[in-house]
């Protein structure tokens, strides 16, 4: 379970505001597909994601259907892991749940084969739809909507229409082992729907991973929407027929294996760059022409295969880019909790928790 560090109608209130002004004065089709199937860019699992997303090298439990679908090839056990969330109160909902399992067949003549079915979700209910309010805003009729205009936004409240957003993504993922290496791929069916209209989308994850390629480090490789994952859209009006496209991610990763066997405990660092060519510039932490990354590091510290510390920064090295966390296995449950920092500037931290049933 996840909730906001504050919650109250402040927060929900500059939340609604932004996505009435992105619904009344973003054009559709406009370079905002380069942000189509956001909503499952933070996967899911406290574990991972208090080590900052730094997880594709690690992909060990049962949310590597996402981070890297080939860590699937190496579980010893079945397990289940769920996750939901509430940010900004309770007005963004997000569920996260993965079953995976070994199994002892293989389907490309390999061993220790393994596969997950995993899903993600984000609903967000009360948008405020303002779009048909354009003409009465638009007060000096010169066909766009000025910050002065969108003021008098508040006077005409009683006129909003109010809607929801449901995203949906859902994932068959399937690894094995061939020699020293763990490969694997998903396959994802993306729907999302608000207001009238509906997208629908398929694409393909693949992954790759090296345990021990240098004394105790290893390597992961995810190429994510590998095919180029398209999102055709449905519905009323000229929006319907339009593409959104979401564009391949190439991300490397290593983690490094510390013994610490007179304590028992063991000590992982790791970390990634997830890597685009959409020209994404400064909404990334490093852009130069088209190209931009974000940086994901993170560290776990696990005392006696029962207590695990955990942090990391993703994406950036500010305070607000920080994330931590801690575990706790009881037998078969293991309970794991991560912090992330205010990334959007708007006094919301967040709090993570999951829990993996092991059978």
């Amino acid at each position: 379970m996840q909730r906001a560090g504050r919650t109250g109608t402040p927060g929900c209130a500059r939340v609604a505001a932004a996505l009435t002004a992105a619904l009344l004065l973003a054009p559709a089709g406009a370079s905002a597909a380069k942000y189509a199937g956001s909503f499952m860019e933070d996967g899911g699992g406290a574990r991972a994601l208090g080590m900052g997303g730094a997880f594709t090298a690690v992909a060990d439990d049962p949310s590597a259907a996402f981070w890297n679908p080939a860590g699937l090839s190496g579980l010893e056990s079945c397990g289940l892991l769920v996750m939901h969330a509430e940010q900004f109160g309770d007005l963004v909902d997000r569920d996260y749940a993965a079953y995976a399992r070994p199994v002892d067949w293989s389907l490309l003549g390999g061993t220790e084969a393994g596969f997950a079915i995993s899903a993600i979700r984000l609903g967000i209910d009360d948008i405020q739809l303002t779009s048909h309010l354009q003409d009465q805003l638009d007060t000096d009729g010169d066909g766009e909507v000025s910050d002065t205009e969108l003021a008098g936004l508040f006077n005409l409240r009683d006129q909003f229409r109010y809607v929801s957003d449901s995203e949906l993504a859902l994932f068959a993922s399937y690894a094995e082992r061939h020699g020293d290496w763990q490969l694997g791929g998903t396959v994802k069916f993306v729907r999302q729907s608000v207001a009238g209209y509906s997208s629908l989308g398929l694409g393909a994850d693949l992954g790759a991973l090296r345990r021990g390629i240098w004394r105790n480090l290893d390597f992961g490789l995810k190429l994510q929407d590998v095919t180029t994952t398209f999102l055709s859209w449905s519905g009323p009006g000229d929006y319907a027929g339009t593409t959104e496209v979401i564009t391949p991610a190439v991300v490397p990763a290593l983690a490094y294996r510390f013994p610490l066997t007179r304590w028992r405990a063991e000590l992982t660092v790791a970390a990634s760059a997830e890597s685009r060519f959409d020209n994404r510039g400064d909404a990334d932490q490093y852009a130069s022409g088209a190209f931009s990354s974000n940086v994901h590091t993170g560290a776990e510290l696990g005392l006696d295969r029962r207590v695990f510390l955990r942090g990391g920064f993703s994406g950036g090295w500010g305070t607000e880019d920080l994330t931590a966390g801690a575990g706790f296995r009881l037998a078969a449950l293991t309970v794991d909790y991560a912090y992330a920092g205010d990334t959007l500037g708007n006094d919301e931290e967040t709090h993570r928790v999951s829990i993996t049933a092991h059978f």
